[in-house]
């Protein structure tokens, strides 16, 4: 798993994105001594209620829509661990 932090992250507020190799990606929301996890980028940004129309909040939403544009359209070419192998009988 990949954790990349939101750039204005304190103390009492912390979002990350969390790249999942298997199963789906999604934001870790920490905000009011609570902790939630998001699978879509605008219920990330809808955990600030009406902090979301603060210039941080505007820059949280176009931060998450930025991390699944950047990472969940990507396809990984892994090759599998069995390709080049035969069954010995």
């Amino acid at each position: 798993m990949k954790r990349i932090p939101f750039p204005h992250n304190d103390n009492n507020f912390i979002i990350e994105y969390h790249k999942t190799r298997e199963g789906p990606s999604g934001f870790m929301c920490y905000y009011k001594n609570a902790a939630t996890y998001r699978l879509e980028p605008l219920d990330a940004w809808r955990t600030l209620g009406i902090a979301k129309f603060t210039d941080t909040g505007k820059a949280l939403k176009q931060w998450c829509l930025d991390m699944v544009d950047q990472f969940d359209n990507t396809v990984v070419d892994d090759e599998e661990p069995n390709d080049n192998t035969k069954m010995v009988m």
